[in-house]
This record gives C-alpha cells, sequence and structure tokens, in this order.
C-alpha cells in the first residue's frame, strides 16, 4: 500500500471538501478508482475494496476513526464534529497533497469531486449500490449475511472486473498491479 500517495490523496479531498465525514470519504476514495480502471485501466490507490453492508470499503480508510490505526495521521486528523459525527481534516495543503498524482490523475480526482462531492455519504451509498455495480453483482453472487457480520464482510470487489470484455485492458492493470506491488 502507497500509504503517501493515499494519505495525499485523502489530504487533497479534505481540501475540498472540508470536515467531510469517513464514511463520505470512503466512497469518494471508491469512486475515484472506479472511475480510474474505467477511463485508464488502473486505479489511483490500489486499495482493496470490500463488500459491506453501506457498499465497497477499504478497510485502511474506515479505521482511521480509531487514532491507533490511523495509518494516514500524518496526512489528515479525524475528530468529532458538534453532532459527534466523525469528520476529517487536512494536514497538508492542496499543494503539496497534489504533488503526489499525475495531471491525468488530477483531472480524475477534480471531476470526481464536482460530480459526487456535494452529495451525502446516504446518496453515495446509493449511487454504489445501484444495479449491476460491482457491489451489487458481488453481494447477489456471495449473498453475504450483513446481519451476522454486524455490517462487514471479507468479500473483495475485484476492479478488473470491470476491463473483463477487454483482455488488452486486463493486461495493462495486471502488469501496472505487478510493478505497483514491488
Amino acid at each position: 500500500m502507497n500509504i503517501k500517495k493515499i494519505g495525499n490523496l485523502l489530504a487533497y479531498i479534505t481540501t475540498e471538501i472540508p470536515n467531510i465525514s469517513v464514511r463520505k470519504m470512503i466512497k469518494l476514495v471508491y469512486l475515484i478508482d472506479e472511475q480510474s480502471v474505467s477511463k485508464r485501466n488502473i486505479p489511483v490507490t490500489w486499495l482493496t475494496y470490500f463488500v459491506w453492508e453501506k457498499g465497497p470499503v477499504a478497510p485502511c480508510i474506515y479505521e482511521i476513526k480509531e487514532n491507533d490505526k490511523n495509518l494516514f495521521s500524518e496526512y489528515v486528523d479525524v475528530t468529532r464534529d458538534e453532532h459527534d459525527k466523525m469528520v476529517i481534516t487536512a494536514l497538508k495543503t492542496k499543494e503539496k497533497a497534489s504533488l503526489s498524482f499525475s495531471e491525468n490523475e488530477l483531472k480524475l480526482i477534480d471531476n470526481i469531486l464536482l460530480e459526487y462531492g456535494n452529495r451525502s455519504a446516504d446518496a453515495l451509498s446509493e449511487h454504489t449500490h445501484k444495479k449491476n455495480s460491482l457491489w451489487s453483482l458481488a453481494k447477489l453472487k456471495f449473498k453475504p449475511d450483513f446481519v451476522a457480520n454486524k455490517g462487514k464482510t471479507d468479500i473483495a470487489i475485484d476492479l478488473r472486473e470491470l476491463l473483463t470484455t477487454e483482455e488488452e485492458k486486463l493486461e495493462i492493470y495486471d502488469d501496472a498491479y505487478e510493478v505497483a506491488m514491488l
């Protein structure tokens, strides 16, 4: 996992959407990766997302609510607001955070924030739950018991499924994955 790149993505998003909730952050990061795979054949973060009741979740971002598990404490701070909701604030400027991304990545990130940044976490969950989304297809295939598992599962969402009809794009993804995991 590229903690620096993911941390800077969290900081960048938070400079655009101050005091963002953890849940909304998780959804936006997922949408950035999903869109990146669809458009560029590779994700921005290489995070693994799981089928949780409220949508695709990368546990490392979910866990920033617990200070002792916040891998990104150099980049963002997590506190409770006046409504006792966990919110994220940036510890880096937008300019410093943006240095981790290519021009194409920044355009993609900015487009996602423009399109989805004003939506609530619930609205983003509805979007990621829509019919034929990777989350809904995995839920249909594996039939997770959210009640027994307190809303969580270990069912991974395979972003490669966005590319399954195009062998060349799958090869690009797989080659990039090998490089990213070095």
